[in-house]
């Protein structure tokens, strides 16, 4: 019996020398995360330098990879298609930020390993080509007719980034000096001192601004000013709202318009109105204003008790950089005695969606389980927008009705998003939404939008 049973299994050894285990198709990816360094937002810009992932056969059967993909504000280019085994193929990938902020991304490797996709993660953060700091001076209560001590504003061009210098001004009740020269680079910085000279007892809120240039493509930076004058000094002049606030808003192209009514209230005596302007308003020389005088009433005489309208228009229509806060201020010069009246302005501008919250960290969970979270959106477009595509990196993915937040500017709606480790360690994703009028909506050129709107996600697999 002995014998016959080691004949079996000697001619079962005949006929299948090999067996092979279930899955012959294995994939290794490395590095498994990618950090760039932070990339100046420039949309005539190459991106970063690349760097590489390795896809490595590691299995005994030839891997096909049917597909990979760059997710957020990433570019890749690869030579994977068929890998025999051991055979390993490289993924290039660069940073191109079409916006101010961090960025998460993915590289999702999508094969016929059981592993499939492989996700690599991604981040970086797009910056300015320079940078005014603070945001905000504060000045306190300071005395009419005096002039505070100065506070320094720094204006720093970002690493590796030439920036020139076309223009600085600033609002009435605010003067300036600095020691700019016409051109800084790579992280050199200059100082502006502002002194605040209020001529009214009341809070005055008024602006820096600075228009430079990054190449051929011009930047506005601003800073907000505020203080308060103390006195005893009469105004005859009222102008209401006492500052402009117009929120949030999309990169559309429909202007928002804000009214000033500017009153009389003296019952006998007339009003000299010689200049309404955006002095301090971030106008980048040579570009597009973002805020424009479109309506003016007031100009020459206004009789006692007499009003007068001034509209102001915050466009986005040809600014590059967001999310960014824009402060502004009108300035009025009259013949009161309070001249100049300084009106300040405030503004954000967004992507066309927003989330509440800003972003999504899932904790920490097992490989294979999965776990979901809500965001609320917010459309900020003031004109209708549509939905071209939405897409999410390899482990995790979205749900929901996106149509209410196009319909109209502040409209609501909100997505779901799941989270599936298929790895240890932590993982980077963003959700990467397409949207028409900011992306070309030709079929061809999907998945190539320079500015999509992004919902940063990182999770953890253990």
């Amino acid at each position: 019996m002995g014998r016959s049973k080691l004949s079996v299994v000697v001619f079962s050894l005949f006929l299948f020398p090999y067996i092979p285990c279930a899955f012959s198709q294995e994939a290794s990816v490395t590095p498994s995360t990618l950090n760039f360094a932070p990339q100046v937002v420039n949309p005539v810009s190459p991106g970063s330098q690349p760097q590489i992932i390795t896809l490595t056969n590691t299995g005994n059967s030839d891997l096909i990879v049917s597909s990979v993909l760059a997710s957020g504000g990433y570019k890749q280019t690869d030579n994977c298609s068929t890998l025999s085994p051991h055979e390993s193929c490289a993924v290039e990938v660069n940073f191109a930020p079409g916006t101010i902020e961090t960025i998460n991304g993915a590289i999702t490797i999508n094969d016929n390993a059981p592993s499939s996709p492989q996700v690599v993660s991604l981040s970086g953060k797009g910056i300015a080509p320079a940078q005014l700091s603070p945001r905000v001076v504060r000045f306190g209560t300071v005395a009419v007719g005096t002039t505070s001590q100065p506070q320094a504003v720094k204006l720093r061009a970002a690493p590796t980034s030439s920036v020139s210098i076309n223009q600085i001004s600033i609002s009435g009740d605010y003067a300036q000096t600095n020691n700019c020269p016409a051109m800084l680079q790579d992280g050199q910085s200059c100082t502006i001192q502002v002194v605040f000279h209020p001529t009214v007892n009341a809070p005055v809120h008024g602006a820096l601004a600075v228009s430079t240039a990054a190449g051929n493509v011009p930047s506005p930076l601003s800073v907000a000013l505020s203080g308060t004058g103390s006195g005893n000094v009469i105004s005859q002049v009222s102008v209401q709202p006492a500052n402009l606030n117009f929120g949030n808003k999309g990169r559309d192209l429909v202007d928002s318009v804000k009214e000033l009514t500017l009153t009389n209230t003296s019952s006998n005596t007339s009003l000299n109105i010689q200049n309404v302007s955006l002095a301090g308003s971030p106008n980048a020389v040579g570009a597009f204003p973002m805020y424009v005088i479109s309506s003016n009433t007031c100009s020459g005489i206004l009789s006692p008790g007499r009003q007068c309208k001034i509209d102001i228009t915050f466009s986005t229509m040809f600014s590059e950089l967001f999310p960014e806060s824009y402060p502004g201020a009108v300035t009025i010069t009259d013949s009161d005695p309070t001249s100049p009246q300084v009106i300040g302005i405030s503004a954000n501008e967004v992507g066309e969606l927003t989330f509440s919250p800003v972003s999504l960290v899932f904790p920490s969970q097992s490989i294979g389980t999965t776990s979901q979270k809500t965001v609320t959106v917010t459309g900020n477009d003031i004109e209708n927008g549509i939905l071209l595509t939405i897409a999410t990196s390899g482990d995790f993915s979205e749900a929901g009705d996106l149509s209410p937040c196009f319909l109209k500017q502040g409209g609501k709606c909100s997505i779901t998003v799941s989270f599936t480790p298929t790895q240890g360690g932590t993982i980077n994703g963003s959700a990467t939404i397409e949207t028409y009028p900011q992306c070309n909506p030709d079929p061809r050129e999907r998945n190539k939008c320079p500015m999509p709107v992004l919902l940063n996600l990182s999770g953890t697999g253990q």
